[in-house]
């Protein structure tokens, strides 16, 4: 075999070996994306009582993939017994920044927050303000994958003109549409319609 000819194979064998290191070097060392949410601060302030798992003054913020920011404080917090990634919170305030610059402000007695997938369940005496719409309720779920707050447990919704009662509402943090149901469907939504009466 001519030398020409061996080294041509040499080289082709020689180009081939680097791209499938590097190929195989860019597999590996890709690491898995978070498609949902990032983590952008956690503050947390301890109390002094070293003996305790109880948190004052608690702040956490974060981010989803279409751009709201989420920032949920709560006045006392601890850590659940049974699952170490929740924080039971007690006089909790959280604000949701949607991407078109509008505010969603939620209160309630207590919350269980997630610290691993930042799902919210607030509870007891839940108060929600978005525009002119005011929903209060005994629970509401901040699911943060699916985009939703699910609201349920004697709601009673009120905006400038209208009032209602339901069993569930669900707001959809991309559309920022509301849909209301009723669990028994054969139960119909009870909605008073104020008249604006200008002189």
């Amino acid at each position: 075999m001519n030398k020409k000819i061996i080294f041509q194979i040499f080289l082709y064998f020689l180009i081939f070996f680097f791209i499938g290191l590097l190929a195989f070097q860019y597999s590996y060392d890709e690491k898995p994306k978070d498609t949902s949410f990032s983590e952008n601060n956690v503050d947390l302030n301890f109390n002094t009582n070293t003996s305790s798992n109880t948190m004052s003054n608690i702040e956490y913020k974060s981010t989803d993939t279409i751009g709201n920011q989420y920032l949920i404080r709560a006045k006392l917090g601890s850590i659940s017994d049974e699952n170490s990634n929740v924080i039971l919170m007690q006089d909790v305030e959280a604000e949701i920044q949607l991407d078109n610059s509008e505010k969603i402000l939620i209160s309630a007695l207590s919350a269980e927050y997630n610290i691993v997938n930042y799902d919210t369940f607030f509870k007891e005496q839940t108060n929600i303000k978005y525009n002119e719409h005011n929903l209060n309720c005994n629970n509401a779920d901040l699911i943060f994958k699916d985009h939703k707050i699910k609201l349920y447990s004697n709601i009673n919704y009120s905006s400038l003109n209208t009032s209602l009662l339901a069993d569930e509402i669900e707001i959809d943090l991309i559309t920022k549409n509301l849909k209301v149901y009723m669990i028994d469907k054969n139960q119909k939504i009870k909605a008073t319609f104020k008249n604006n009466v200008s002189n």
